[in-house]
Formats: structure tokens, C-alpha cells, sequence
């Protein structure tokens, strides 16, 4: 009877859904410490733990939407490190670089790309988000001297004067 029941209770649950298949990456092929043991895997475990190490440093510093990438070097393959993402306030490319540099060791010295969105300018001007302030200001002053101007005219004409 026990037997029955359970079979009825599995036959009674819904069909789930296909989960959707898209495009695996390397954390999931490798990810796992289950697998295997191969020099392929061992490899891309590397990788990944040192991209995760990159990835906390700027994380720490205040960057988002972060994704790192490292391939190290090989027999024919000279290696890179590519970090995208928002920049951390203050932090451009190239100090971007230096910490990669210094994470990841000699290897990465020239290959190491940074593509960050949103970076904060370098100077203390803030660029375009302040041109509709300027225009409102030179209209606004545009304004008071032609209002000012035609005050003195009317006054120059005015018959009261003596």
C-alpha cells in the first residue's frame, strides 16, 4: 500500500520544464572539485581562482557589475586578463592595470585589457552632465542685462527726469 501510495504521489507532481541550455561557461565546466583530476582542469581551476582574487580586490574597492577573465600562458598561448565592469570612483585603466599587474604576477605585464563603463573622469571638471547648467546660466544672465539695459533706457527717457 505504502508502495502504491508513493508511485501515486510521483505520478501527481507536475511536469517540470526543460531547464533552458545556453552557452557554458568555465566555472561551469570545470567549477566542480568532484571531477576528475586533469591537467585541463587543473588549469582552468587556476584560472578561475586567480580571476575570483581580481574580482574581490576591485569588488573591495567599489567596482560593479564586475566580469574577469584570466587565461594563463601556455606553449603557444602568451595568456591575457580582461576586466569589464563599472569602475570603482576614481580608478581609471591604467591604475586598473597596475593592480592586475601585481595580482597576477610577471606574466600579465602587457596583457591585461580594461574595459570599464562609467569610469569617473580624471580631472575636476564633470564634463557633459554640467552643460545644461552652464547654458541655464549664460541665458539667465543673458536675460538680467537685456531686462537692466532697457530699465536705464526708459529711465534716460523718462520726462521726470530734469
Amino acid at each position: 500500500m505504502l508502495f502504491g501510495t508513493a508511485l501515486l504521489a510521483g505520478a501527481c507532481e507536475p511536469a517540470r520544464a526543460p531547464e533552458a541550455r545556453g552557452v557554458r561557461g568555465k566555472r561551469e565546466l570545470f567549477g566542480d572539485p568532484a571531477l576528475v583530476p586533469t591537467r585541463a582542469g587543473e588549469r582552468a581551476r587556476e584560472e578561475l581562482a586567480l580571476a575570483d582574487a581580481v574580482a574581490a580586490s576591485l569588488q573591495a574597492l567599489g567596482a560593479e557589475a564586475l566580469a574577469v577573465e584570466v587565461r594563463l600562458p601556455g606553449a603557444d598561448d602568451p595568456g591575457a586578463v580582461v576586466v569589464a565592469g563599472l569602475a570603482p570612483p576614481g580608478w581609471d585603466a591604467a591604475a586598473t592595470t597596475a593592480l592586475v599587474g601585481e595580482l597576477c604576477g610577471t606574466w600579465s605585464a602587457g596583457r591585461v585589457r580594461v574595459a570599464w563603463r562609467g569610469a569617473a573622469p580624471s580631472g575636476p571638471a564633470e564634463g557633459p552632465r554640467d552643460l545644461p547648467l552652464l547654458f541655464a546660466l549664460v541665458g539667465l544672465g543673458a536675460a538680467g542685462g537685456v531686462t537692466l539695459d532697457r530699465a536705464l533706457r526708459r529711465r534716460a527717457r523718462s520726462p521726470l527726469r530734469g
